[in-house]
């Protein structure tokens, strides 16, 4: 058994696939978070004392334990990180529009780790209501992380978000969508947004995203993910929903423009893989899917490959690893009581 304390590794571990499993620290976009660092840790059960410690403004180490039934929360958070022990959970089930929604990080929130939690939400409903996490944030990595039912969505990043990496994170609707919501789609089981509208950006113009080792499954419909303004990079994710008319990666140039770079994904089964939405939101885009299973041509006038540093799976493994109910995406950490990360997974 391989130790880890917090977000120091053990060298030694040497498979490729333990190593991306179970990462010391973010890769892609989001490379720059810290979080909490490795200040003592401190365990919450409660509502009111998660809420407590998000807000303090000294940096934070935070277990969540057990099953925390929350109310929506916007605030600003900075230099916090938030980790699951095992079978952790943030939930709410309030299907109205103001009600909805867990969390959501203010303009101005920055340096977040948030890894091994579970998002569980009401169900898709179509009142323009809450997502389960928002963010604004810059310098946010969320990892091993499984977001279902989300009520307007599960996760989205928009205004302000930037530098941003979403590893190993399963993204799911397990829940039937209620039909007949004010924002006229019954069916609205979205998933990830990135920018809200065709002039949403962050301040250098691009929400520039890392969606590494991800898996969009069962229920999911679309917005995986939906994007305007935007630097994507998708590697080594992997598609799965049974739902006919469900389409996968969507994306809008906007006001200045979009590129995304897909690669060593696998398509496995998707309604559409890629659709443009220049028609509505404009600009240009431009997407390239590089070694992957079951996608479609490229779109535009190329994309180069990421600049920074990164692991990757071969194509053919994306499946086995990140699929994998014990060891691939989701909540699957292993996290003691001190806060302790450790895997037996290989």
């Amino acid at each position: 058994m391989k130790k880890l304390f917090l977000m120091i590794f053990v060298l030694g571990l040497t498979s490729l696939s333990a190593q991306n499993y179970c990462m010391s620290a973010p890769e892609g976009f989001g490379a720059g978070a810290t979080g909490g660092g490795t200040v003592t840790p401190v365990t919450v059960s409660t509502y009111a004392d998660l809420n407590a410690k998000l807000k303090l403004t000294t940096p934070q180490v935070i277990l969540v334990s057990g099953t925390i039934n929350c109310s929506f929360t916007s605030i600003l958070v900075a230099n916090k990180t938030l980790i699951g022990l095992p079978g952790a959970r943030l939930v709410n089930t309030n299907q109205t529009a103001e009600g909805s929604g867990i969390l959501s990080l203010k303009p101005g929130s920055d340096n977040i780790i948030i890894r091994n939690l579970i998002f569980e939400g009401p169900g898709a409903y179509d009142v323009d209501g809450h997502d389960n996490l928002t963010s604004e944030a810059t310098n946010i990595w969320v990892d091993h992380c499984e977001f279902q039912d989300g009520m307007d969505g599960n996760f989205d990043n928009k205004g302000t978000a930037d530098n941003i990496t979403i590893s190993w994170c399963k993204f799911t609707y397990l829940k039937a969508p209620k039909a007949g919501g004010s924002g006229g789609a019954d069916d609205h089981r979205f998933s990830d947004l990135v920018g809200s509208n065709k002039s949403n950006a962050p301040a250098d113009g691009h929400y520039s995203v890392t969606f590494k080792n991800c898996y969009w499954a069962e229920g999911c419909r679309e917005r995986m993910p939906r994007a305007r303004n935007a630097e994507l990079h998708i590697l080594n994710c992997y598609y799965n929903t049974s739902l006919k008319n469900s389409l996968a990666i969507g994306i809008g140039g906007g006001d200045k423009n979009s590129t995304c770079y897909v690669e060593g994904s696998d398509f496995a089964r998707i309604g559409k893989p890629f659709k443009d939405y220049i028609s509505t939101d404009g600009g240009k885009v431009d997407v390239v899917f590089f070694k992957c299973l079951k996608a479609p041509a490229n779109f535009g006038t190329g994309v180069s490959k990421p600049s920074y540093t990164y692991t990757t799976l071969p194509v053919s493994d994306v499946e086995k690893y990140v699929a994998n109910k014990s060891c691939g995406a989701g909540a699957t950490l292993q996290v003691s009581a001190t806060g302790l990360f450790s895997t037996s997974c290989k």
